[in-house]
């Protein structure tokens, strides 16, 4: 999306990333600190699934891995 943003390929904005030290990087999250965090979720949004939790962690600073 930011790279449609400012009009270029995304191929192009990572290689300009990378070049500068720009890296996007997975939080720094044990299993049972994430364990945690979902659990809460569920216990608010019982019904709630995948997109949602990552949509909750990301919305909390947090950057995971879908799988």
């Amino acid at each position: 999306e930011l790279a449609k943003t400012l009009g270029v390929h995304r191929n192009m904005l990572q290689r300009y990333m990378k070049h500068h030290g720009v890296e996007r990087k997975y939080s720094d999250l044990t299993n049972t600190d994430l364990d945690l965090l979902i659990k809460e979720f569920k216990k608010k949004r019982p019904d709630s699934g995948i997109r949602y939790i990552v949509g909750y962690l990301r919305r909390h600073g947090l950057r995971v891995q879908h799988r």
